[in-house]
């Protein structure tokens, strides 16, 4: 399948903003899955292209001066395959991908949840089928006690504090699962990207998560399936902050209104 992205990032201010630094990820991934046929940035300032210890493209910027808004713009062109085993392990060890973060650390209620799931898949380790059939079952789990509810957390909202409140969105659906397969032993991921749907109203960016049983297995605990030709993936890490879009920081600016358009069609 091949997709046409357009995603706008505004940022308009109050008051008069000083200065801004930004820290990018709209560049999608090349791997077995997807393929950038082309892609484009249209930034507000010449920025410093690397790549993060994950291996995904980043970019930096610097805007000084006295203005009052700021628009990012991300175009381009990605052919995503059928389901294919993704191995890429990129430069951390396994190992990294069990680490607990704040986003994703459990308290004792989702602890006490964990612990009372897996009774009934006490052979869960045993193949890739019983972990699929197991994290499969955990995944919808999350969804039916933390229905997708638009506006009910926050970027800072932790798997916790989503859990306990009984409502979240896809990023906190992500970060409840990680933490659970984290606290059982698997290794796991963040992954943000776009999905393609015929619902005008869906938003297109989006987030799901991954887990190594051999090879990543990926799980939309909000759409409740794989990540399959509909997603592209930008960027993954430990939790939402490792692979968020767009992260910065400002001096001046007062209260700040975001707006973010995402559009993916198929070609």
């Amino acid at each position: 399948m091949i997709l046409n992205v357009e995603h706008r990032t505004s940022y308009r201010y109050a008051e008069t903003l000083l200065r801004s630094i930004q820290l990018i990820h709209l560049t999608p991934r090349e791997n077995e899955r997807q393929h950038v046929i082309s892609w484009s940035l249209e930034l507000p300032s010449k920025g410093v292209v690397s790549k993060d210890c994950f291996g995904n493209i980043t970019h930096y910027f610097t805007l000084e001066g006295r203005f009052s808004e700021l628009e990012v713009i991300a175009r381009g062109v990605v052919e995503v395959f059928p389901f294919r085993a993704n191995m890429e392990l990129g430069t951390l060890p396994l190992d990294y991908y069990l680490r607990i973060t704040p986003l994703t650390e459990l308290g004792v209620k989702l602890r006490s949840f964990v612990d009372e799931f897996v009774q009934q898949y006490s052979a869960f380790k045993l193949d890739v089928s019983n972990s699929l059939a197991m994290l499969n079952a955990l995944s919808a789990r999350i969804l039916q006690l933390v229905p997708y509810t638009s506006g009910a957390t926050s970027a800072t909202t932790t798997a916790q504090e989503a859990f306990e409140l009984g409502a979240g969105v896809c990023q906190d659906h992500s970060h409840i699962f990680l933490g659970c397969c984290r606290y059982l032993g698997l290794p796991a991921r963040y992954v943000s990207g776009y999905l393609h749907t015929d619902d005008s109203s869906h938003l297109a960016s989006h987030a799901w998560a991954e887990v190594w049983l051999g090879s990543w297995y990926s799980f939309d605990v909000s759409n409740q399936c794989a990540a399959g030709e509909q997603y592209i993936e930008l960027a993954y890490g430990l939790d939402f902050l490792d692979s968020s879009p767009i992260r910065g920081s400002r001096i001046g600016g007062g209260d700040e209104t975001l707006m973010v358009k995402s559009l993916v069609t198929e070609q």
